[in-house]
């Protein structure tokens, strides 16, 4: 494993410098820190080509990649909103749920690497593991935020909205990690707020949450995903922190967050709803979606980093792009959410912002997208 004990020097500088500004901002959780470092342990165990130069990726497979992204970033908002209208359910059985399929695939990663001996250190009591247990925290209340938020919002406002997680990724970064952006940077994050901004607005005038009972319904499901996003950036930036702050694996760290997270997930479940909650009617509701739902978020980054080494920053956020696009066409079509000259304003300011934050305008951005020079 890259984050192992024994990663040589080269392998111990990568991880120390760890995933760029706008990687681990656009995408602001756990998730893609896994998938990216089992990217680079597959890198490793695959021969490179002649001369030490990577194979070069033909346009197919990038486009490939690309439909990929947007299938899963268009899918999460899609599956969770569809999930939550499908019938009653508890949504914390659903965030319980991610959580042992997570905990599970880094068991076997770190049985992978390390045997049982690297399983049993990952489990013990230490000051290190106690300290995992603040963003453990803070990602369980982001994903019970998430499918709050998808209750009262439609899919397309859910997708515009959650890219706040930029805007919180960014000034917890500046605030804890020291960081400093550039005013292009800057720009973009006010963009991405006034974008948001009027999202909100014209959906407040238009009624836009096909499940709201009342006007003041859609200001739950805003307040829900502006916690979320909340939650996302401060708990990004402190997890990198104890990554980038100690020699523990990168797995042995996420096995601690799934145990944190079962535990006070199973706690809060059998306080909220009594014990028939954690036995008989834990999967009480559950439907195709539901589970496709809680795959997709338990998955979905890991499988993203491992085809990102086939695409650049343009493609993933062009894909980010394009998924707020597809989720929007097929909100209208599935619930009629409704598109009005405001919404398609915000939405165009917010897809801009993405592409200005990682420094990427005009002509230079679709060159790169198509292969071009």
């Amino acid at each position: 494993s890259p984050s192992s004990p024994r990663a040589d020097s080269s392998s111990m500088k990568e991880m120390a410098r760890g995933p760029t500004d706008i990687e681990e901002q656009v995408l602001g959780n756990r998730e893609y820190a896994r998938g990216k470092k089992l990217e680079q342990a597959l890198e490793q165990e695959q021969p490179a080509a002649a001369g030490g130069a990577p194979a070069a990726i033909s346009n197919q497979v990038k486009w490939a990649v690309l439909a990929f992204l947007i299938f899963q970033n268009s899918g999460a908002s899609l599956l969770m909103r569809e999930s939550r209208s499908g019938g009653q359910w508890n949504s914390q059985t659903a965030v319980i749920m991610q959580e042992a399929i997570k905990g599970v695939l880094c068991v076997g990663l770190l049985l992978r690497s390390g045997g049982v001996k690297a399983l049993q250190e990952s489990l013990t009591l230490s000051s290190e593991a106690i300290k995992t247990s603040v963003p453990a925290l803070l990602y369980l209340f982001q994903n019970n935020m998430q499918y709050v938020a998808v209750a009262y919002l439609d899919a397309s406002t859910y997708a515009i909205l959650y890219q706040l997680k930029i805007l919180t990724a960014a000034l917890m970064s500046v605030l804890i990690l020291q960081r400093s952006l550039s005013l292009m940077q800057w720009g973009a994050l006010v963009l991405l707020t006034a974008g948001a901004s009027v999202v909100i607005v014209s959906q407040m005038s238009s009624g836009g949450a096909s499940t709201a009972q009342d006007g003041g319904s859609i200001i739950y499901g805003v307040v829900a995903v502006l916690m979320a996003c909340l939650a996302s950036g401060l708990a990004g930036v402190y997890f990198e922190k104890l990554l980038k702050g100690s020699t523990m694996s990168l797995w042995a760290r996420n096995l601690q967050l799934a145990v944190y997270s079962l535990l006070v997930g199973f706690g809060s479940l059998y306080q909220s709803s009594g014990v028939d909650a954690v036995g008989q009617d834990f999967f009480k509701g559950y439907n195709g979606f539901v589970w496709a739902s809680i795959i997709n978020n338990a998955l979905g980054g890991l499988l993203i980093a491992i085809v990102i080494k086939h695409a650049d920053t343009i493609m993933k956020n062009f894909s980010t792009t394009l998924s707020i696009v597809v989720t929007t066409a097929a909100s209208t079509m599935m619930y009629g959410t409704p598109v009005n000259g405001m919404s398609i304003l915000g939405t165009a300011l917010v897809i801009y912002a993405v592409f200005l934050y990682g420094g990427m305008t005009g002509y230079s951005t679709v060159a790169g997208l198509l292969g071009r020079k």
